[in-house]
């Protein structure tokens, strides 16, 4: 299928071949028709998928140049609210609409300036409510409302924020939800803002035949010294490293560049300059390695990643299904290593089960142990060959102290254990 077979206005099929887009992803193509004709839509697929060109083709076609402020996308990061604002302005190129990106952590004023010419509104929840009570923005003539990531704005605590948000527009706009996972916890919200909603669900399953998966059991003094005997041995163009919370995400960049690895570490707790610096240094190649939570690289366009390592494994399938796929992309080839201390194995058996996933395992020989620097001080003479409790005091899924679940079956030395995959 051509984008000319879904019937796409000639101004914005221009600029969409000025981009190079030509067949639209499955997405797209099932997405735009329901858009175009004014249903409220949930979408859902992994990451670079195209939910993006999914919604925003459309909803392009729906603005007018010069009728105020007709649309409003909604992003968990400040870093996909640019991301997602850039995208809109290449398809509206031939059409002239005015797109302004809304989010924290800089002045209102150049904001304030383009709500004044803006046809298309990008912000954060907390952003663009912060302009609604001041008075700046007014949403009365709104014909497209986009959650987008909305799984994620509600694991940030966005609901309320967006519930206000929604109050001031009219209430026959259009809506549309757009996400990576569907868990249960979003049902509220797709009850709260849709409408007869046509559902659309694409794969989430990465293709296994570009994608080669490995596990390696490690317990947690070791589990760092493995990371590095990794990296090092895979020598990766570009990799990215999953952790499960921000102070692991620090604290492995950190150590990482102990051991001579540049790596940066990116999550919601960075400033705006430093987030933006870190993507763009990776992007351009500068930096080779990026540790990130979940949420930090959501919906981020980053190229070219040829290994994935998932240092911690995350609770829902989901959620590792969009982490691997960010490699193994446009026909490139991809590596995703997934690191198995005692606290991973549960949730890694629930993930493989679900999806069938063929993941080989990786021996381990000669591994070299290394010091890590948990930051803290007074840590004594057991803090000299790696931490006390492993990796900081928390466990890979954040729970204070690294205890033991009683009753659990799994063995004290996960070398030992022989997984059922």
């Amino acid at each position: 299928m051509k984008f000319e077979e879904l019937n796409i206005e000639s101004c914005v099929l221009s600029s969409l071949k000025n981009i190079g887009f030509e067949e639209p992803t499955q997405i797209q193509a099932e997405t735009i028709p329901l858009i175009k004709d004014g249903h409220d839509v949930i979408g859902q697929s992994q990451t670079g998928s195209g939910k993006t060109a999914a919604f925003g083709i459309p909803l392009v076609e729906k603005t007018e140049k010069g009728s105020g402020i007709q649309a409003l996308v909604l992003s968990p990061t400040r870093e996909l609210s640019i991301q997602t604002a850039k995208e809109l302005e290449k398809f509206s190129s031939k059409k002239g609409l005015f797109v302004q990106t809304i989010y924290g952590g800089v002045g209102f004023e150049p904001q304030l300036r383009g709500l004044k010419k803006a046809e298309i509104i990008v912000g954060t929840p907390g952003r663009v409510l912060d302009h609604i009570r001041r008075g700046n923005m007014d949403l009365k003539n709104i014909k497209v409302f986009v959650l987008d990531e909305a799984d994620k704005m509600i694991d940030m605590g966005f609901a309320e924020d967006i519930d206000d948000i929604e109050k001031g527009m009219p209430e026959d706009k259009q809506n549309l939800l757009f996400c990576a996972t569907m868990p249960e916890r979003l049902d509220r919200m797709k009850r709260r803002f849709t409408k007869n909603a046509k559902d659309i669900r694409t794969k989430i399953k990465v293709d296994e035949s570009m994608l080669k998966q490995f596990y390696c059991n490690a317990d947690r003094k070791s589990k760092f010294s493995l990371l590095v005997h990794l990296v090092k041995q895979e020598n990766p163009e570009l990799a990215m490293i999953f952790c499960n919370s921000r102070r692991e995400t620090d604290m492995i960049a950190k150590n990482l560049k102990n051991q001579n690895i540049d790596a940066v570490a990116i999550h919601g707790g960075l400033t705006q300059a430093r987030r933006e610096r870190v993507l763009n240094d990776f992007h351009e190649g500068k930096v080779k390695v990026v540790v990130a939570t979940d949420v930090a690289s959501r919906g981020l366009d980053i190229k070219n990643v040829s290994h994935i390592f998932n240092y911690n494994i995350p609770k829902d399938a989901e959620s590792f299904a969009n982490r691997i796929g960010r490699t193994a992309r446009a026909g490139e080839e991809g590596k995703a290593i997934s690191m198995l201390s005692r606290e991973d194995h549960d949730s890694f058996r629930r993930i493989v089960n679900e999806f069938s996933y063929d993941i080989k395992k990786l021996e381990i020989e000669n591994l070299k142990m290394l010091p890590f620097d948990t930051g803290r001080r007074n840590d004594g003479p057991r803090g000299r060959g790696g931490p006390r409790r492993g990796f900081g005091s928390r466990s890979s899924g954040g729970s204070r102290g690294g205890r033991r679940r009683s009753g659990s079956s799994v063995p004290r030395d996960s070398s030992k254990f022989k997984p059922k995959w």
